[in-house]
C-alpha cells in the first residue's frame, strides 16, 4: 500500500494514540486491512498487509500489536469518528450482540454511527453475563458518547424495542 494511504493515517492515529512509530504503521496497516478483507480476522487482514513477508509473519505481526497496546477505547472512537469525516449530526444505533466463545457468553452493548452504506461500532461495553443490558447501563454508555462529541452531535439514536424506559 502507498505512503500516501498510511502517511495520514498514521499522522491522524498518533495524534489519538502515544505508540511508537513503528506500532503506529501497524495500527494504519490494521486499519485500512479491515476495509480490505472486510473482516476483523487477523489471519484474513494479514493476507492484505503490503510487502513482500510472508503471511505467518504478518499475521504475527498483528497479534503482536494486540498482546502489547490497549487501545483507549475515547481515543479509538475520536479516531473512528475523524477517519469517517463525519462533522455532520449522527445518526447512531444502539443494539446488543451475543455469541459464544467455546463454552463462554460473549454479550457486547453497542453504539454505532450509522452511514448510507454501513454501520461503524463506535463505543461498546462487556455486559458480562448473557441477555439484555439494563438502563443505567445504557446510560452510562450514552454519557461517554456525550461526554466525547456532546449533545449536538446527534441527530437520532435507533433502537429496537429491547430498549424500553423512560430514561
Amino acid at each position: 500500500m502507498p505512503d500516501a494511504v498510511f502517511a495520514p493515517l498514521v499522522k491522524m492515529s498518533g495524534l489519538q494514540f502515544g505508540f511508537s512509530k513503528s506500532r503506529l504503521v501497524t495500527l494504519a496497516v490494521l486499519i485500512c486491512g479491515v476495509a480490505q478483507a472486510r473482516t476483523v480476522n487477523l489471519s484474513h487482514i494479514a493476507s492484505h498487509v503490503p510487502g513482500a513477508a510472508l503471511h505467518s509473519s504478518n499475521y504475527r505481526r498483528l497479534q503482536r500489536f494486540f498482546q502489547h497496546e490497549r487501545l483507549d477505547g475515547d481515543a479509538t472512537a475520536r479516531l473512528i469518528v475523524r477517519l469517517l469525516n463525519h462533522a455532520r449530526p449522527r445518526r447512531l444505533a444502539l443494539d446488543r450482540t451475543n455469541w459464544k466463545l467455546g463454552g463462554r457468553d460473549i454479550n457486547v452493548l453497542v453504539l454505532a454511527i450509522v452511514t448510507r452504506r454501513f454501520r461503524v461500532p463506535l463505543m461498546w461495553v462487556q455486559l458480562g453475563r448473557a441477555g439484555n443490558s439494563d438502563t443505567g447501563q445504557r446510560i452510562a454508555l450514552m454519557q461517554r458518547y456525550l461526554g466525547l462529541f456532546g449533545a449536538g452531535s446527534i441527530e437520532l439514536v435507533l433502537a429496537d424495542r429491547e430498549f424500553i424506559g423512560a430514561e
